[in-house]
Parts: C-alpha cells; sequence; structure tokens
C-alpha cells in the first residue's frame, strides 16, 4: 500500500541531456534577464490538458508498469488515474489539497501536503505538480535570486532557498530555452532531479512527451519515467472523483 502511495505522490511530484563537452566556447552569457525573458516566452498558455502516460517505476532494484491518465485544468485541479488492465487508483489535488484512493486494499486518503513535502524534501503544491509534469521550473524564477552559469553548452541558473536550505538548478537549452532538468538538493545528500526530452510544440503551447523523476535519499533511489502524449488541449474536460464507499482511511 505505501508503495503505491509513494509513487502516487511522486507521479504528482532528458535522458540523452548531457555529452561530455570539453568546452562551452560556442556558448556566451547573456543577461540573466534577457534570459529569463526569453524562457517566459515559452509559458503555456492551456487552459485545460489532457495525457496519456506509460508509466515505469524502479524502487531499489524493483520495476512495476502502468498506464496513466492526467487531466489538468490549470492552477486548480489535476486529476491522475492509474491502470494496468484494472483500474489500480485514483488522485485529485486541489490549490489546498489532495485525495487518494486505491483499489487493491480499499483505502483512501485526504489531506494537504505535507506527507510528499516530507518524503522529497520540498514544499510542494499544486503549481509544482502541473509545473513538473509540464516541463516547467516548479519554482517560480522571479521569487529567486539567480546566477547564471554555463555547463556542457546548456545555460544553466542555480539559486540557494536559505529558508529551507535548497539549492535549486534549471538546465535550459540554448536555442529554444526548453528546460531540459531541473534538480533540487539539500546538505544531506537527498536530492530531487526532474529530466525533459522529446518536445512537442501542441497549440502554441511546447511539452515534453518524456520525463524523467529521480528522488535519492540516504543511499536509496526511486526512479519514474513517463512517456507521454497529448490527447486533448483546451477542451473542457470533467474531472469525476468520488472516494466508493466502505474504504477504509489512512494516516501518514
Amino acid at each position: 500500500m505505501r508503495k503505491i502511495i509513494i509513487v502516487f505522490f511522486l507521479l504528482i511530484t532528458s535522458c540523452n541531456l548531457t555529452k561530455n563537452a570539453s568546452s562551452n566556447s560556442a556558448l556566451k552569457k547573456i543577461p540573466t534577464k534577457i534570459l529569463k525573458e526569453k524562457i517566459e516566452n515559452n509559458k503555456n498558455k492551456f487552459s485545460y490538458l489532457m495525457l496519456r502516460s506509460q508509466a515505469t517505476i524502479v524502487n531499489n532494484g524493483s520495476t512495476n508498469q502502468f498506464n496513466l491518465s492526467i487531466r489538468l485544468k490549470k492552477q486548480e485541479q489535476i486529476l491522475i488515474s492509474g491502470s494496468l488492465l484494472i483500474p489500480l487508483f485514483k488522485g485529485l489535488l486541489t490549490k489546498n489539497n489532495l485525495a487518494f484512493y486505491e483499489k487493491l486494499n480499499k483505502s483512501f486518503y485526504k489531506g494537504n501536503y505535507d506527507y510528499i513535502s516530507e518524503l522529497l524534501n520540498f514544499q510542494f503544491s499544486l503549481s509544482s505538480f502541473e509545473n513538473l509534469i509540464t516541463g516547467k521550473p516548479i519554482v517560480n524564477l522571479n521569487n529567486q535570486k539567480l546566477r547564471q552559469s554555463l555547463e556542457n553548452k546548456n545555460y544553466v541558473l542555480s539559486s540557494f532557498d536559505r529558508k529551507n536550505k535548497l539549492n535549486h538548478k534549471y538546465y535550459f537549452e540554448p536555442i529554444t530555452f526548453n528546460l531540459i532538468k531541473q534538480v533540487v538538493t539539500d546538505n544531506k545528500q537527498s536530492s530531487l532531479t526532474i529530466e525533459y526530452d522529446n518536445f512537442k510544440a501542441i497549440d502554441k503551447n511546447i511539452f515534453p512527451q518524456k520525463v524523467i523523476i529521480i528522488a535519492q535519499s540516504k543511499g536509496k533511489e526511486l526512479k519514474i519515467s513517463l512517456n507521454s502524449k497529448v490527447r486533448r488541449i483546451n477542451e473542457e474536460i470533467s474531472f469525476p472523483f468520488k472516494i466508493p464507499s466502505g474504504y477504509k482511511k489512512i494516516q501518514l
């Protein structure tokens, strides 16, 4: 049960990203203000979004695969359903709360984001999950004091969150300015890495069709790979969610 919950949370929490390069001589720094403007121009403008994904989870040598349906109403709610021939779980995220139920053990959870935030050592929110899935920085760049550098022929913006003692790094491709990797680390050797690849432009939006999420802590690693396709965009969609009667509430 706990494994299913963690997988669900991480899902709502580019393999070819870096080839060793001896020099960044072909790439020059530009004013950080201009770099941020170019990144901002890539901001998605969808209202509704529906994705179909194949998920692969590798947890301490154990591999599982299943299908996902992800529905988003921008800045309002996210509905995630998991199945493998039969429905497995469903979860609904809103601005302040999340709810989740799974069919195998007929159990459910309702609460806030504290558990997943503690699990990943990062203060997650609805906006964070939306940006994680759609390939945008999980923290608003305008709220950070940024340093610019060049790494493996990509632009890199770095910041340090003094309150939570977290380091943030964002890697941007220099032609399209797509976000191709973001990394959050702490001083306890824990990290959250999200990599993006296989970008596709749809209705004036750019989405990564491949997302890799890697959570590392205390020598353990959980890796989730999502291969997604956009099924619908900017068409109003429903968000059906109801916890079945008779399910047992769990505490996390």
